[in-house]
């Protein structure tokens, strides 16, 4: 009862800004693409993740929105084959199929199957290795844009953060960015009561982007929302009772936010 004056009005606010975020999205939109590169009649975007459902888990929200965009070509390209438990196949042919779900076609998705990037939280991923590896698919599809996660890696798993660091190294270090710029945007990681808000988060996160001025905010409303819980039921065997508990409650599934780094 004490918490009712402060919790009633931040929901009701969030409800709020929910419904205009969805009912107006261009009240958010900013260009992705480095200034240099905006006069061109299709741009590329690509999403470096670690696990196969990583891209409906927690980039959900900015896939459906990217899917609407006709002047915008989209890839993904997933490090691992997901073969921690010995399904890495199996794990390959549902990333496709969510993919396509999401708006993808089959040949957009990139699964590296290296036994030097296992699927595997107590095993360090070559950093240098993750750069190269983004880097080779970035020069190959004249990438404009990169998405990943950022050092937290939303979750804290290691191999999240290492794909981080390796598209930030990347970034950092590739000559041929410095004449061909990219622009790399991360996934932003919330404390535990905010990932699990769902849109109740949504004040919050626009706070947060209010307030830095190269960030980016995706909204999904009830269509993109069912599109990215769809696109995770084809991930058969990763639907524990669990991850349906995570599809209903996460802010990820609803909002995603990025920060600009370079």
């Amino acid at each position: 009862m004490i918490l009712a004056p402060i919790l009633v009005p931040l929901l009701l606010a969030s409800v709020a800004a929910y419904i205009v975020l969805c009912w107006r999205p261009q009240l958010m939109e900013r260009s992705l693409v480095p200034q240099e590169k905006r006069s061109k009649p299709q741009n590329h975007v690509l999403f470096v993740t670690a696990h196969p459902d990583d891209e409906c888990m927690f980039f959900a929200p900015t896939f459906a929105k990217l899917a609407k965009q006709r002047n915008v070509a989209v890839s993904l390209l997933c490090l691992s084959k997901g073969d921690h438990d010995g399904q890495g196949e199996l794990r390959k042919k549902e990333l496709v199929k969510a993919a396509v779900s999401l708006g993808l076609t089959p040949d957009s998705v990139i699964i590296v199957d290296d036994p030097n990037l296992p699927d595997d939280p107590r095993k360090a991923w070559n950093i240098a290795l993750v750069a190269k590896t983004v880097e080779a698919v970035v020069t190959a599809g004249d990438v404009d844009t990169v998405f990943t996660f950022d050092k937290q890696g939303v979750s804290g798993h290691p191999n999240h953060i290492a794909a981080y660091m390796g598209v930030k190294h990347m970034a950092v270090t590739s000559q041929r960015l410095k004449f061909h710029p990219v622009n790399v945007y991360v996934l932003e990681s919330v404390g535990l009561v905010r990932k699990y808000s769902s849109i109740i988060d949504t004040v919050f996160s626009l706070g947060s982007v209010l307030a830095a001025g190269d960030s980016l905010m995706f909204v999904a409303d009830v269509q993109a929302y069912s599109m990215g819980v769809q696109a995770m039921a084809l991930h058969e065997s990763q639907m524990m009772w669990f991850r349906k508990l995570y599809l209903a409650f996460s802010r990820y599934m609803f909002i995603n936010t990025y920060s600009k780094i370079n």
